[in-house]
């Protein structure tokens, strides 16, 4: 069954209540979300940066594995 649909002559203020509460929640997820990806995005930085004091090769594999990552998730 499809829920009802409200109309500005409808809704009542407790269900405007719960849709701005329903959008608050949804902006509070996308900023977590948004932190998360540039503390990922910091991490990846660092590590990339320690790869400079490592070996070639152990850095070579770091650096293409990261590589590969990057690749699969910006299709």
């Amino acid at each position: 069954m499809t829920p009802k649909r409200h109309t500005a002559s409808t809704i009542t203020d407790d269900d405007l209540d719960a849709l701005y509460e329903n959008a608050n929640r949804g902006w509070r997820r996308g900023d977590e979300w948004k932190q998360r990806a540039l503390a990922a995005e910091a991490a990846v930085e660092r590590v990339q940066q320690a790869c400079h004091e490592l070996p070639y090769e152990h850095a070579r594999r770091i650096l293409a594995a990261l590589a590969q990552h990057e690749e699969s998730t910006s299709k």
